[in-house]
C-alpha cells in the first residue's frame, strides 16, 4: 500500500490527486475520531496510510491555498457508500471535526 504514498508532496491550488484514486476506490479507507470524555483526549484513527496521507494532505492544501478560517469534517453517505469530505472519509459513528485558523 506505501507505493501509493509518494514522499515528494506536490500540493497544487486545483487540489490535483487529492485524493488518491486508490482511496477514491476503496471505502476501507476511513478516519473513525473519538473524544474521551472523561479526560478530554481525541483520539484519530485513521484505518490505513492510504487516509493518512490524503487527510495530511488536504490539510497542506488548506494551509496555502485555503480562503477560509475552518475547515469542518463530517461523517456523510449516500445510500450506499460513505464519501470523502476535505480528503478524508470519516466512519458514520465518528464525531466531527473542526479545524479553525486565525486568518493571516
Amino acid at each position: 500500500m506505501r507505493n501509493y504514498l509518494n514522499p515528494n508532496i506536490r500540493i497544487t491550488e486545483d487540489a490535483e490527486g487529492i485524493p488518491l484514486d486508490v482511496n477514491l476506490e476503496d471505502e476501507k479507507h476511513q478516519l473513525s475520531v473519538e473524544v474521551d470524555k472523561e479526560n478530554g483526549d481525541v483520539y484519530l484513527n485513521f484505518s490505513s496510510r492510504v487516509a493518512l496521507y490524503d487527510f495530511a494532505r488536504n490539510l497542506l492544501h488548506e494551509s496555502i491555498y485555503g480562503d477560509n478560517d475552518s475547515v469542518e469534517l463530517y461523517p456523510l453517505a449516500t445510500e450506499d457508500k460513505l464519501c470523502i469530505v476535505e480528503g478524508v472519509r470519516l466512519s458514520l459513528g465518528s464525531s466531527r471535526v473542526f479545524i479553525n485558523c486565525s486568518p493571516d
